[in-house]
């Protein structure tokens, strides 16, 4: 099978994303970035003690169970887990761009939290699975809901971990088979952090191969093709690993192969760009609702929110004085039924933790926010100072700051004044720094006129958010 491009993979895996049928598969390689050991260091020791060469050994599996055989019990195994996995690491920028990403179905081999720690960090609710028995219950109006199908550092004594474990998973671990099964056929997942060279990855191949359907849906991978130089014995394996791609046709899996693992971040990154596209973060504030006048300036606000959600946008809010009220409004005009997928409002907290700067955790608020969002439409932007002049609001500047670090795009509703006005003039300035090579001139040009109606606006906006999201 030859590796599918990248832009294959950011293309159908960012639909599978919006239309909620995208699943990820995290590896060790995840975590082995933040700190952790690899399967290699674990059992070194163990290695060692049966008077084997770990770097010998290609079956790591086996070898745990040749310790058990030889001990007549896991106890040490199981400390193992537990004196690795309890390690206070700090999760990694992947971490966070997996939890941004609108994913509702996560599986891991993974022992520690990290992952689920990720999700929690992104403010959504997680539902785990690490045993059978989670089954029985489920977490309600969860965003997200884990498997950690071999088990979790904070019961050891379960864990996946030797080949008699592998060997009757399907007994011990049914529910995670069936769900995995359905999984596989319903959904688009993607495998990350995986290397396939690793040996415990052929048991869970094998298990992947007698639960897909022969035409079942496809899945990718994204796989470090091997240089001569990346370690000893890497030569043989360079041969090798043509064999390895053309084999992956059996499992319904998809390569996409990058120079470097460094090179997974960016795509994590682009997938998080595309997948948010229809996430709108409203940006604005307005104390002083000149020059565009109060009443039209209300009527743009509440037509936004109404049309963003008929047109399949969802909207964030920071709950902006003078901005928020008015597009909850028509949000709410256009839902069905309450929905904080489609709305989601996160007003400020006003009580800091004490010994926090305001400012430093107000920052991390907007950021987190702006994380969960593929586009910032700003309005107005000013507020009243301690002595009741009307000024630029510094938080709404700072989170169109915030956005384009992201790597995600502004729509200055310049016509509203203030900030707004400013990030417009920027913008028609320089539209290929501001939008790239997307062509937003026509629609662009109409948000800075003052003269304009409220639809015509609003028009404008949608008009860009269709270019871009091309």
């Amino acid at each position: 099978m030859p590796a599918v491009t990248k832009d294959i993979l950011l293309r159908e895996y960012t639909a599978a994303l919006r239309d909620g049928t995208a699943a990820m598969f995290i590896g060790a390689g995840i975590s082995r970035a933040a700190g952790f050991v690899d399967w290699k260091q674990l059992l070194k020791e163990i290695a060692e003690e049966l008077d084997l060469d770990i770097d010998r050994e290609s079956d790591l599996v086996a070898l745990a169970q040749f310790h058990c055989n030889h001990r007549r019990g896991r106890d040490r195994l199981n400390q193992l887990l537990i004196d690795e996995f309890l390690e206070d690491v700090t999760l990694t920028t992947n971490h966070h761009l997996i939890a941004s990403l609108p994913l509702r179905t996560v599986w891991t081999t993974n022992y520690d939290n990290l992952i689920e720690r990720a999700f929690e960090d992104a403010h959504k609710r997680v539902d785990v699975k690490r045993r059978s028995a989670d089954f029985a219950t489920t977490r309600r109006r969860s965003d997200v809901t884990i498997y950690k199908m071999h088990g979790d550092k904070s019961a050891p004594a379960e864990a996946v971990l030797t080949k008699e474990d592998y060997e009757t998973y399907d007994e011990t671990r049914e529910l995670f088979t069936i769900a995995l099964k359905g999984d596989l056929t319903m959904k688009t997942f993607l495998f990350i952090g995986v290397s396939f060279a690793d040996p415990n990855v052929l048991y869970l191949l094998s298990r992947v191969k007698q639960l897909l359907d022969k035409n079942g849906r496809k899945h990718f991978c994204i796989l470090k093709r091997p240089t001569p130089d990346d370690y000893e014995g890497a030569e043989y394996d360079c041969k090798r690993f043509p064999h390895w791609l053309s084999d992956l046709r059996r499992y319904n899996i998809q390569p996409v192969l990058v120079e470097s693992y460094d090179e997974v971040t960016n795509v994590l990154e682009e997938l998080g760009r595309r997948s948010h596209l229809h996430d709108v973060f409203i940006s604005g504030s307005a104390a002083d609702f000149n020059p565009y006048g109060e009443a039209r300036f209300q009527e743009l606000c509440r037509l936004l929110g109404s049309e963003l959600i008929r047109k399949n946008f969802n909207i964030i809010s920071g709950f902006g004085r003078g901005v928020a009220d008015a597009v909850i409004v028509g949000a709410m005009q256009a839902l069905a039924r309450n929905d904080d997928q489609r709305l989601q409002l996160r007003p400020f907290p006003q009580a800091v933790p004490e010994g926090i700067d305001r400012a430093e955790f107000w920052k991390d608020y907007r950021d987190k926010m702006i994380a969960d969002a593929g586009v910032c439409v700003v309005l107005a932007g000013n507020k009243q100072d301690e002595s009741g002049a009307i000024v630029l609001a510094s938080g709404v500047s700072q989170e169109t700051e915030l956005t384009r670090q992201h790597g995600k795009l502004v729509v200055p509703v310049g016509a509203t004044g203030h900030v707004a006005r400013e990030l417009w003039d920027a913008a028609v300035a320089d539209q290929q720094a501001w939008f790239g090579d997307h062509d937003v001139c026509a629609p662009l040009q109409v948000l800075g006129d003052e003269s304009a109606e409220p639809a015509r606006l609003v028009q404008a906006v949608l008009d860009i958010l269709a270019i871009i999201s091309k």
